[in-house]
């Protein structure tokens, strides 16, 4: 079961970074997309979900592999920082609307969990 969950959640979380940078380009390349972002937001809301019961479920049944679990927790922690992110940190972004950090820092975040649940998951099978 733990190869299951491990790779169940690492396919969901890359999936979910994936959908994030199809995010960021689509919303650079179409300026009259702006009926379209709040599904958009929606489905990775909902993509998100999904991302963090997986996760558990990670956790919870590479138990015995201290050091795939430690990464997996890593991860979660950092998807839970990207949806607690914006709610810490939004007058910041408020300021920053044209600019492109909020940009990077959010492909930085996703790209970070999905690349700690792919070493969780390595650690897990060896």
């Amino acid at each position: 079961m733990g190869s299951f969950f491990g790779g169940l959640y690492t396919w969901i979380v890359t999936v979910f970074f994936g959908a994030i940078m199809l995010d960021i380009v689509y919303a650079n390349l179409v300026n009259q997309a702006a009926p379209a972002f709040s599904e958009v937001s929606d489905f990775l809301l909902l993509l998100g979900a999904f991302t963090i019961p997986a996760a558990i479920g990670a956790i919870a049944f590479s138990w015995k592999s201290v050091v795939a679990r430690n990464y997996f927790i890593a991860s979660l922690a950092i998807i839970l920082l990207e949806f607690l992110g914006p709610a810490f940190f939004s007058p910041l972004i408020q300021d920053m609307q044209d600019s492109i950090l909020p940009t990077i820092v959010r492909i930085i975040i996703s790209g970070l969990a999905s690349i700690l649940a792919f070493i969780g998951l390595h650690k897990l099978y060896r």
